[in-house]
């Protein structure tokens, strides 16, 4: 009996090597891919500049900016804006788009919650967030895990990276966002960046979700646009 089960899932020898190596590996979860596809949402992208370590791909600041006056946010509908013919966000079933965009929608709510009051209309103290999603590839787990398993796998997906910027069989989303002021219109911030998974994430279990890659991007994008915002108040 147990041999015929080897014979029906012979990966499972190393799924369970990818889950040994995964808690001996720690907790990693996306890194920032090469290039990015601009998808037009944001209407103008000639003041965007090419981001540094810890920022989006590209990214605009408004230097005249008194961010300190700023305590309310008005957010739109988050809207899926594919980049391309080919992105796959725009071939995801109506169901799954919904629950991703839901859960970005919650994540910038929470974080963004914790220094600001989220309001419906405009206002001299209010910043109006526009954020598009404009791809969201889901993660091939069974290639992911032999990818980072098997040596051949492994010296694949090691020459990927090095070729394209990612590894084989991760996840991969793009967002673009700005934040006007609500009132007047005018751009105070805007970031257009694309991350992907990595091989190893944490928990384990997160290795089968198929949009776990994307929705640890989610997380990230979430936490960092307070901590940028944080930043810039505190100037």
């Amino acid at each position: 009996m147990m041999k015929s089960m080897l014979r029906i899932r012979p990966w499972l020898p190393f799924v369970a090597a990818a889950c040994v190596l995964a808690c001996l590996l720690g907790c990693t979860t996306t890194h920032r891919v090469r290039s990015v596809n601009l998808s037009g949402f944001l209407n103008d992208y000639s003041q965007l500049r090419e981001g540094g370590p810890g920022e989006a791909q590209l990214i605009y600041i408004n230097p005249a900016t008194n961010w300190g006056k700023y305590t309310k946010i008005m957010m739109d509908p988050i809207k899926v804006y594919a980049a391309t013919e080919r992105s796959k966000v725009s071939r995801l079933p109506e169901l799954e788009v919904k629950a991703l965009l839901d859960y970005l929608d919650a994540r910038l709510r929470q974080e963004l919650g914790k220094d600001y009051t989220f309001v419906t209309e405009p206002g001299t103290d209010v910043m109006r967030l526009r954020v598009a999603l404009t791809e969201a590839r889901s993660g091939k787990v069974l290639l992911n895990t032999v990818s980072g398993v098997a040596p051949m796998g492994i010296a694949f997906s090691s020459a990927q990276r090095v070729a394209l910027g990612t590894h084989t069989g991760v996840g991969q989303t793009n967002v673009e966002a700005e934040i006007l002021d609500s009132r007047s219109g005018e751009r105070l911030l805007a970031g257009v960046d694309a991350r992907a998974g990595r091989k190893y994430t944490w928990p384990v279990v997160d290795m089968f979700s198929r949009q776990r890659d994307v929705t640890n991007a989610f997380d990230y994008w979430a936490e960092r646009t307070r901590e940028r915002l944080a930043a810039l108040r505190a100037k």
